[in-house]
Order: structure tokens, then C-alpha cells, then sequence
């Protein structure tokens, strides 16, 4: 639990400067069918969000709604290995309330993106206060690609998923991919 902490504790301070430091002439800018950096962003927020849902939501709720684990939590490059693998390359991707809605343009619109970022870092972080290593294995949650997750699983996913955006974002501006993290 230390360690996935730590882990975010370290990542959406890194995810915000990389964003931070997009020019804003790049921050929206984007061929067709292809997501700029602020739908990059705004992406990731929206897939936070339930995330951190989960976490705040008492245990006996997630209990009811996914039942409890029935084996142990898979490593995050099994994780990371089943989402590229298997969920994208079967085609698989974001739809519905995942789907980036950014249609303002402007700095203050730049700015409110780069702030909800840290707002939702921070409320996750407090809300992995309330948690235990234990409960880590035993409550889950639905990821809509991936199915039934431990909550160890859907951190380690989330954590994977946000540096996958970076990536993204930094092949669309010609930048090295990040590996920010060991798998």
C-alpha cells in the first residue's frame, strides 16, 4: 500500500508538470481523430473520477454490487499486458463518460484542466488513507474494458493508464516516451 502511495504521490505531480509545460499553442492542438493533450488530460480526469468513487464508497457497498475477490491481485504488468494486449488490440476504447468534452479553447480553460488534476491527485491520495493492504485484495471493482478488479488492480491500472496518456500525448509532439515506472 506504501508503495502504491508513494507511486501516485510522485505521478500526478509528474503528470501535472508534463502537461504544465505543454506550449499552449500544443495543449489543444491535435490532427483529426486524434486527441490533443487537453483531451489527453481531461480523459484522465474523467477516469479518476471513479476511481476515486470507489475508494470513498463504504466496503459493504462494493461488496454488494462486485462481490469479493476470488483470487489474488495480478501483477501490474500482467495488468498492463491484458489492457495493450487484449482489450486495445481488440479493439477496445474509451466511450460514453470517458470521452474528453473539450470544446474551450482558452487559457483559463488550460488552466481549470491542470487544476482539477491536482485536485483529484490529492483527493486520491487522502482517499487511499482509509485503506488497508488487506482490503486491497478483497473488495473489487468493474473496469469497463477489463471486468472484475481487485482494488490493487484498478490502482495499478490507473497508475499504467496515466503514464499510457502521457505517452500518447508525447508521441503526438515528437517528444521520447516516459517510463516512469518499473513493471
Amino acid at each position: 500500500l506504501d508503495e502504491i502511495r508513494d507511486s501516485f504521490a510522485q505521478e500526478h505531480p509528474a503528470v501535472h508538470a508534463f502537461f504544465a509545460a505543454i506550449p499552449p499553442e500544443q495543449f489543444f492542438a491535435a490532427p483529426p481523430e486524434i486527441w490533443s493533450p487537453a483531451d489527453n488530460l481531461a480523459h484522465l480526469i474523467k477516469s479518476c473520477q471513479p476511481v476515486l468513487l470507489g475508494l470513498k464508497l463504504p466496503r459493504l457497498a462494493l461488496r454488494m454490487r462486485f462481490g469479493l475477490a476470488e483470487a489474488p491481485s495480478g501483477s501490474l504488468a500482467a495488468l498492463r499486458d491484458r489492457y495493450v494486449n487484449v482489450a486495445l488490440a481488440g479493439g477496445g476504447q474509451a466511450s460514453g463518460r470517458y470521452l474528453p468534452e473539450v470544446t474551450d479553447t482558452s487559457a483559463a480553460s488550460r488552466e481549470h484542466l491542470l487544476a482539477e488534476w491536482q485536485r483529484h491527485g490529492a483527493a486520491l491520495l487522502t482517499a487511499l488513507e482509509g485503506w488497508s493492504e488487506d482490503d486491497l485484495e478483497k473488495y473489487r471493482g468493474e473496469h469497463p474494458l477489463l471486468g472484475l478488479l481487485t482494488i490493487r488492480e484498478i490502482l495499478f491500472f490507473t497508475l499504467y493508464h496515466n503514464l499510457h496518456h502521457v505517452n500518447d500525448v508525447q508521441r503526438l509532439l515528437g517528444q521520447p516516451e516516459a517510463e516512469w515506472f518499473s513493471t
